[in-house]
């Protein structure tokens, strides 16, 4: 008890305020709660590191559970109501308030202030990211706190605006953050405080133009021409990341753990394994990337995996008896992969572009992946059968890396197929599509939206 209650503190103080570059990222000498003095340059990190946080732990096993990446073991209960969509209003409340009171909060401060001075990579760099993480809330909740949000004491209570509404301001905040003079004096070079790119604004302007993309592609089944002659103009110029955009500042001890494998493998053991929808896709094709994806199970060294809802019909098994997600204490968090960059142009291609493009990009996304699990660019090759081969593609590469981008995508595109469930209390038809609005919310902030069941698209979703 005394190790999970050293943790959980350890996690607040580095999601809130964390030191002000990686080398000093989980120094326990530092006092992130008093620093000598709040600047952007202890900011920046500080946000990067609470989306981080969020995204690659309790995100990203959401998402794995919710798109049929991973499965809850047997003789286990910890997930169970995640994955038989028994969520409550209470879950994800930490989640959403870290994100808020620190991450949002710390990339305003830096935005901010360095509006003031011009100092316009700090700016830019916080205002993308900013974006990047407010997209995430919106894609989960819909309506989200925005326009009025970030106020401090001004305003306790903020309105809950439209995602479609919070999705055209990013556009314009995104703009914005490119659109500076990075040339001038008062322009800081973040350096080492940009936990990403290390300060290089030529790879923001990429990241820049693939989160563009990414939110253009989310209009595919609300107005598929709204953003086709920008998409087109993004394609032309081919811009986009050609690097992971991650996080690397973790270390191999307990308070400098991966987030995911802190919380899931390390102190709440025993509760996932790979899930069967994922692993058949895998094994049927003959995928080498199967061995390192997932890790052999310790009983029989085997790759056996767990259903959706079926973990309690295996009497006698244990999460040793399957193949487990591998995820190493030290692990990156990725905010993109190059190869979900290289799936997501593709799928802009197929739909807006040329099928000969598509055809090539979507190999070149493959081999991607392929290199980025240590295996050789051509231990695989996939037939290209347009949308879906680049959807299911898309969802094997980003186990382990970005799972809640694939749970979204299913909602967009309705790809991969899921597994009906082994059990009579699921269905499909009830998947869920977004999260409740946040307990804690609901009970200060009287703007907080009427209960909307999880089922129920957002508005970008598939309907």
């Amino acid at each position: 008890m005394k190790r999970i209650k050293y943790y959980i503190a350890t996690l607040l103080a580095s999601v809130l305020l964390l030191p002000s570059c990686s080398e000093s990222f989980f120094d326990i000498n530092v006092d992130p709660n008093n620093p000598a003095d709040v600047t952007p340059a202890l900011s920046l990190p500080s946000g990067i590191s609470g989306t981080a946080y969020v995204l690659g732990g309790y995100y990203s096993a959401l998402g794995g559970f919710w798109a049929q990446q991973y499965a809850q073991a047997p003789a286990a209960s910890q997930w169970s109501e995640w994955e038989s969509y028994n969520l409550t209003e209470d879950d994800f409340n930490r989640q959403f308030t870290s994100l808020y009171a620190g991450a949002l909060n710390d990339y305003e401060y830096v935005r901010k202030n360095t509006a003031a001075t011009a100092d316009w990579k700090y700016y830019s760099i916080a205002t993308l990211m900013q974006a990047y993480t407010y997209q995430i809330l919106a894609d989960l909740y819909d309506k989200i706190p925005y326009t009025e949000a970030l106020k401090g004491t001004e305003n306790l209570q903020p309105k809950y605006d439209n995602g479609e509404d919070v999705y055209t301001s990013l556009l314009a905040r995104i703009d914005d953050a490119i659109s500076k003079d990075f040339t001038l004096s008062s322009v800081k070079n973040p350096g080492a405080e940009d936990l990403v790119f290390g300060g290089d604004i030529d790879k923001w302007l990429s990241f820049a133009n693939t989160l563009k993309l990414k939110i253009y592609m989310r209009y595919v089944n609300k107005d598929a021409n709204k953003y086709k002659t920008k998409i087109q103009a993004l394609l032309a110029a081919n811009d986009f990341l050609t690097e992971d955009a991650k996080i690397t500042s973790f270390k191999a001890e307990q308070t400098g753990y991966n987030p995911f494998y802190n919380t899931f493998v390390d102190r709440l053991t025993g509760n996932i394994n790979a899930n069967k929808n994922l692993m058949d896709s895998l094994v049927e094709n003959n995928d080498p990337r199967k061995t390192t994806i997932f890790t052999a199970s310790v009983t029989g060294a085997n790759f056996n995996a767990v259903a959706t809802g079926n973990s309690k019909n295996l009497s006698g098994k244990t999460i040793k008896d399957f193949a487990t997600p591998t995820v190493g204490n030290t692990a990156p968090v990725y905010f993109f992969t190059k190869e979900e960059v290289l799936f997501l142009v593709a799928e802009a291609q197929a739909r807006y572009g040329s099928a000969t493009d598509a055809e090539a990009t979507f190999k070149s996304a493959v081999s991607t992946s392929l290199v980025s699990a240590g295996l050789p660019a051509d231990a695989i090759v996939y037939a290209y059968n347009g949308l879906k081969s680049i959807m299911v593609q898309k969802w094997i590469a980003a186990t382990n890396k970005n799972n809640i981008e694939a749970f979204f995508d299913y909602n967009r595109t309705g790809y991969p197929s899921m597994s009906e469930s082994l059990t009579s209390t699921f269905n499909l038809s009830q998947r869920p599509k977004r999260l409740f609005f946040p307990d804690n919310e609901r009970k200060t902030n009287p703007n907080t939206p009427a209960k909307v069941a999880l089922y129920t698209p957002v508005w970008w979703a598939i309907q």
